[in-house]
């Protein structure tokens, strides 16, 4: 239950998108507009380094014609990128999330991060150097935003202010961002993200994934190739062969397997508290609670191929104690938005509570929902969009 954003560029860049520019080492090296029904999405590569993989996307979508009542920076969660903001489980860009703000007035903003597009094996195999991940983590995440960010000013007005916002992995760099850069933006809506803990067991789990984590960094294992490409192949056979034996969980079916993954709280980092789940629901049952299986389907099908393992280490110290992206969250007065799962990170969201300076704190929280139910159920217009454009009406 809910309890209680300078300056305009040349009218080119209004009308065809993004000019190349710079800020520092950030480069905008292409960048095209294409139509979306009545939205205009604009998409840019920004390279930021002398590797071929230090680059990023950087995404604009916005009405074609009509007022602009503020621009809305998203931050996608682990291992995705832009499209998880502009996909939907019917297949209608126009049902999106993005596109559900973007239709309402909004410039809606958007990241993909610097591991999209690389192709599975292309780092084992030597046909990509991949060594420039030893070097992205969280920071990687905050500059980048910071140059989007930077972008956003030189076409919108100084009276349009700045939200910003993700889920899951993006809620966690967007407690960061406002961290780094609290007088940037002017509000936050943070979707089951974490970075900040009190309770000792979650401090104690956290600080050995931690210690795990910077061993492997320490021995050269700078990415992680497998995590999230398991859990799209293990969901993509409980789609198109959904009776068949799983062949990663004996004894069950390739469903089952799937409700077990997102169901059953398991062990790594991946799951950083004893009783993290992605989707409530029961193996015996077959079956989740409230997400609605076609979103799992669709969302989990868009996972990248790598993570870079400082982002994990950086997410995993933080939650341990480490202070590094949470230190300066009492400099951040903006109104913030937190929406949690009691079974995700609502917990994580009431100790976030205690350190930022914010006195205009929203909680969506829902007890029996797990980290993605809000983002999964059927009910997401009402108690995701619906709740959030509420939230944006009351803070603009």
């Amino acid at each position: 239950m809910v309890r209680q954003f300078v300056r305009v560029s040349v009218a080119a860049l209004l009308g065809l998108g993004l000019l190349a520019g710079s800020l520092g080492a950030q480069t905008v090296t292409s960048s095209s507009t294409h139509a979306v029904g009545p939205l205009l999405q604009t998409d840019s590569v920004v390279t930021v380094g002398p590797s071929a993989i230090d680059k990023f996307g950087m995404h604009r979508l916005r009405r074609a014609h009509g007022a602009v009542r503020g621009a809305l920076l998203l931050l996608p969660p682990l291992g995705n990128g832009f499209s998880f903001f502009t996909a939907d489980d019917s297949g209608n860009p126009l049902r999106s999330f993005a596109a559900y703000f973007a239709l309402r007035g909004w410039e809606v903003w958007g990241y993909s991060p610097r591991a999209t597009g690389l192709v599975a094996g292309s780092c084992e195999s030597g046909a990509v150097d991949c060594s420039a991940m030893a070097d992205w983590g969280l920071q990687a995440t905050i500059d980048d935003a910071a140059f989007i960010r930077s972008r956003i000013a030189e076409v919108l007005p100084a009276h349009r202010p700045v939200l910003v916002g993700g889920f899951s992995l993006g809620g966690m760099t967007t407690i960061a961002t406002i961290n780094a850069h609290p007088d940037d933006y002017d509000g936050a809506f943070i979707l089951e993200g974490a970075l900040y803990a009190e309770n000792p067991a979650v401090l104690a789990l956290n600080q050995g994934y931690c210690a795990g984590l910077e061993a492997q960094l320490a021995a050269g294992q700078i990415y992680d190739g497998q995590s999230l490409p398991f859990i799209r192949t293990a969901v993509g056979l409980a789609a198109s062969n959904p009776a068949a034996p799983s062949p990663f969980f004996p004894g069950l079916s390739n469903h089952q397997g799937m409700i077990f993954l997102l169901a059953v709280p398991q062990i790594g980092p991946l799951w950083p508290t004893a009783n993290f789940i992605r989707c409530a629901g029961d193996v015996g049952q077959d079956r989740f609670f409230y997400s609605k299986e076609s979103r799992v389907i669709v969302f989990s099908s868009l996972f990248n191929d790598y993570t870079d393992n400082l982002t994990i280490r950086d997410i995993s110290c933080s939650l341990a104690g480490e202070r590094t992206f949470t230190g300066n969250l009492g400099a951040f007065t903006g109104p913030v938005y937190l929406m949690g799962g009691g079974v995700g990170f609502a917990e994580q969201n009431h100790d976030l509570v205690h350190i930022l300076g914010s006195t205009r704190i929203t909680f969506n929280e829902i007890p029996a929902f797990g980290h993605a139910d809000h983002w999964f159920t059927q009910r997401h217009r009402q108690v995701l969009e619906g709740d959030l454009d509420r939230w944006l009406n009351r803070v603009r």
